[in-house]
């Protein structure tokens, strides 16, 4: 049952993720203003609050939520470009899971939900920062 619920939630952040970063891109904001502080604040609130709300795995929630992300990026991919698009996906299983490890280890040392969150929010934003600091140097 805990498996389900965690699967459940984690789809949840991701839908939800999704719907808020579609929105604000349609609302005219910088795209790198939201990978690199509006997307990740959001995402990470989503995977730990939920998670923390429901009673589910934090790394369960945060692995689910990388897989859907991963899944989006193979099947948004032309058939031409799929190869390439496998890179991106496997960033975003490791990435997310790796926030929610740090997550969990936060939650479970201090026992306060700030600060898990707070990890895991500049957990993400360091990696967002290095992926597209990598993706200008060397056109990935």
């Amino acid at each position: 049952m805990i498996f389900l619920q965690t699967l459940l939630v984690g789809l949840m952040a991701a839908l939800v993720a999704w719907v808020v970063n579609y929105v604000l891109l349609g609302l005219g904001f910088n795209n790198r203003a939201i990978l690199t502080l509006l997307g990740p604040l959001g995402e990470e609130t989503l995977k730990t609050g939920l998670a923390l709300l429901t009673g589910t795995s934090l790394a369960g929630v945060h692995s689910v939520f990388g897989l859907a992300e991963a899944a989006w990026e193979l099947a948004s991919a032309p058939p031409a470009k799929r190869p390439p698009k496998l890179k991106p996906a496997l960033a975003a299983v490791a990435g997310h899971s790796f926030f929610g490890l740090l997550a969990s280890l936060a939650y479970a040392r201090s026992g306060r939900a700030d600060v898990a969150l707070a990890i895991g929010f500049l957990a993400h934003l360091v990696w967002n920062q290095v992926i597209l600091t990598l993706h200008s140097l060397f056109k990935l």
